[in-house]
């Protein structure tokens, strides 16, 4: 072969080579470009599978054990408290946890278990304004918190009682994600948990933003019925918390 076919040769292959990692950055690129999308997509499908099965639990359909619906006196009675069960998780968080501790920081890589969340799930929040709608597990462990919205544990209310009824959630990185988009709620907008029997609505009355250690000055109990969602918010440095208060009209 002579010279100069060898170096038609050689530059066939560099350019070959050339095309070839060009489509693989292209390919690696638009992976990297549709990886969140495709984890948002698994995510609400695993969510929707969650509550599916939790509407069959409440209806006592397919298999899946009846529980029993909770009143509003029955939310009365519990005023100093949630039920037994939802207060023996001890690795929840308390008002002093998150006075020191902060909430955990999300695992973007969790897993999520439907059958695990389905046994600690005790009912639903939804916020239209922002077009959340997401499961309520017993328990604001780093792992439950990873997959809803938690009842913090030392609320003085039940659902929809008397009290103050506190639920946390992280400030996901994926967009729409637990309370990713708490921060565009607004002074009264409509905040509605449910037990699966019952519907409360709750109005927003009140946005604060203050630093980790502020956080008990914001969720004591009260004599009326009250939600507290709480949420990080990074504007504030340190890393502060972002607390949106709501009230039964």
């Amino acid at each position: 072969m002579s010279i100069k076919a060898k170096k038609e040769t050689k530059k066939r292959s560099r350019r070959k080579w050339a095309i070839l990692l060009a489509l693989l950055l292209i390919l690696i690129g638009s992976g990297i470009a549709v990886y969140p999308y495709a984890r948002t997509w698994i995510f609400e499908y695993q969510q929707r599978d969650l509550m599916n099965k939790w509407q069959l639990r409440i209806a006592g359909i397919g298999g899946y054990q009846n529980s029993t619906g909770q009143n509003q006196n029955d939310a009365d009675n519990q005023q100093n408290g949630l039920d037994a069960s939802a207060n023996d998780d001890s690795n929840g968080l308390n008002s002093s946890d998150l006075n020191d501790n902060g909430i955990f920081e999300e695992d973007a890589n969790a897993a999520f278990n439907v059958n695990y969340a389905l046994n600690l799930m005790t009912g639903t929040l939804k916020i239209p304004s922002i077009d959340l709608y997401s499961p309520i597990l017993k328990g604001d462990t780093p792992e439950n918190l990873n997959i809803a919205i938690c009842e913090v544990a030392d609320s003085t209310a039940a659902m929809g009682g008397i009290g103050n009824y506190i639920l946390a959630g992280h400030y996901s990185r994926i967009y729409g994600r637990h309370f990713n988009r708490l921060h565009e709620v607004q002074i009264g907008a409509s905040v509605f948990i449910s037990d699966g029997y019952n519907i409360y609505e709750y109005k927003v009355y009140d946005i604060v933003h203050v630093k980790a250690e502020d956080t008990s000055a914001v969720i004591l109990n009260t004599k009326e019925r009250e939600a507290t969602l709480i949420t990080c918010d990074y504007s504030v440095n340190p890393i502060g918390r972002l607390i949106v208060k709501c009230r039964m009209g």
